[in-house]
């Protein structure tokens, strides 16, 4: 086997290219906007409600507390009496599928909610 790049290489490399791009632009045609936000602590919820309810929610967790706050259809941590505060640098969070985790305290705060748009068809 011969060092250097092949035809193939460079077909596939174009090929994972155009993957990227497309899975990239098709994001345009999903609506992925979240519409429940789920607090959990040491796997139990003990928060859910709808993203527009503008509120502020304290969790204590097994480091301190956790304070969360809801605001115009997106989350994010505000203040953790955890060491590395990840979950505070994460930053507002507002489609399905997004999560926040403080990892220390056992908090995991989980966005859902559905698409409102569908592919009508996927060709290869």
């Amino acid at each position: 086997m011969r060092g250097g790049i092949t035809w193939g290489d460079g077909v596939l490399a174009v090929g994972l290219a155009l993957c990227t791009l497309g899975s990239f632009f098709g994001m345009q045609y999903f609506n992925l906007s979240g519409s429940t936000v789920i607090v959990e602590l040491k796997d139990l919820v003990v928060y859910k409600s709808d993203l527009t309810e503008n509120r502020k929610i304290t969790v204590r967790g097994d480091y301190g507390d956790v304070r969360i706050q809801v605001n115009e259809g997106r989350v994010a941590v505000v203040h953790a009496d955890c060491p590395n505060k990840v979950c505070v640098r994460t930053g507002w969070r507002s489609l399905a599928g997004d999560v926040v985790i403080c990892v220390p305290n056992r908090v995991l705060i989980r966005i859902v909610g559905e698409q409102t748009k569908h592919i009508r068809g996927i060709t290869g």
